[in-house]
């Protein structure tokens, strides 16, 4: 009985695996795509592909989440240290003499995405922008702040240009 438990416990973890290497298949130069996954033991999930590269080349044109929940679960996207940036249009002008235009928001990355639902996010890059990085770059942990105790997190590299 243990066999097959080991058995299905593997299966799960290979969808989990292919999916992930899907999912990246998918996105354009300048976004990542991320698919909830759940796994075994029941009720434990993970952000596919779960570790990610991004170099300047990723940032030019922007840069955008794309988070998709095939479950029947909610669940929910964080980053630390990157913000989403979001676009509303402006009843006044920003500066005096001009015409009313867009105004840009940033708030730390965290989205809920509903059970069978995608999410896009524009992510500002205003904090790559010049940077040169040294040694072993910059990185971000990716988690899923509604199930911290039964989510299996992640992480962002930046490397930059050298």
């Amino acid at each position: 009985m243990r066999r097959w438990k080991d058995i299905g416990r593997a299966a799960g973890l290979a969808s989990v695996f292919v999916a992930g290497l899907l999912a990246g298949e998918l996105a354009q130069a300048g976004e990542f795509r991320w698919v909830a996954s759940e796994m075994m033991p029941p009720r434990w999930a993970i952000w596919q592909p779960n570790q990610v590269i991004m170099e300047d080349e990723d940032l030019k044109g922007g840069l955008t989440f794309i988070l998709e929940n095939p479950t029947k679960e909610e669940h929910a996207f964080a980053v630390r240290g990157m913000f989403e940036m979001m676009a509303e249009k402006s009843k006044e002008a920003v500066a005096p003499g001009e015409e009313p235009g867009m105004v840009y928001h940033l708030k730390p990355i965290r989205v809920t995405v509903p059970a069978g639902e995608t999410k896009r996010i524009t992510v500002s890059t205003a904090q790559f922008e010049g940077a040169r990085v040294s040694g072993p770059g910059q990185l971000f942990r990716v988690w899923c702040p509604l199930h911290k105790d039964r989510h299996l997190g992640g992480h962002i590299y930046f490397i930059g240009s050298r």
